[in-house]
């Protein structure tokens, strides 16, 4: 094989891990997948998340019908693998008035909720410092009262990690602890 078409190998391979690594998976984009569920009885279920960055990508809308005006909520399930925990959630919105919640699938319980979040980083303004395995609802509503239908454009990132094993030198310590332990209680016993 010569240099150019090695070259040319490892480049590609190269652009294909930039590509499968770089960007992250998109859970649900609303221009392709269709609209979120506006239902909290059957919301919008999404595949399990996978390590690194999963991306929802949709549209709250809140239409004026004086004297009130009539919203159009996202309703999503995340599940998150044994295994895992999301480490950080990332919201983009171009609306101030978004409300946020996180909870069970059932939306009986409340596990965080925030009006108007800022763009940045969710899980702190949420007080929360992980999000750990299991099944849980969410929800984004507009609440931008105009005079005319107000769209909330937004990109949720859910940034997930494995759950870090114990390191070989910790498990080495804790099992020389133990030994160490018994032979002390044996030597105690011993010398009565």
């Amino acid at each position: 094989m010569n240099m150019k078409t090695m070259t040319g190998i490892l480049l590609a391979v190269v652009g294909a891990a930039t590509t499968t690594f770089g960007q992250g998976t998109i859970l649900w984009d609303e221009s392709v997948n269709g609209p979120f569920s506006e239902d909290s009885a059957s919301p919008t279920v999404l595949s399990p998340l996978v390590v690194g960055t999963n991306s929802l990508i949709g549209v709250s809308e809140l239409i004026p019908s004086p004297p009130i005006w009539i919203s159009h909520p996202n309703f999503f399930t995340v599940q998150v693998p044994s295994g895992m925990t999301i480490k950080a959630v990332y919201l983009q919105v171009d609306k101030p008035k978004l409300w946020a919640w996180i909870g069970d699938t059932g939306y009986s319980s409340e596990l965080a909720f925030i009006q108007n979040p800022a763009n940045g980083e969710l899980l702190g303004q949420w007080g929360l410092p992980i999000v750990s395995a299991g099944g849980f609802g969410m929800y984004l509503e507009n609440h931008d009262t105009q005079p005319i239908a107000s769209l909330a454009s937004f990109r949720l990132d859910f940034v997930t990690q494995s759950v870090p094993e114990p390191g070989t030198l910790s498990l080495l310590l804790v099992g020389l602890g133990l030994v160490a332990f018994r032979a002390w209680k044996k030597l105690r016993l011993t010398s009565w």
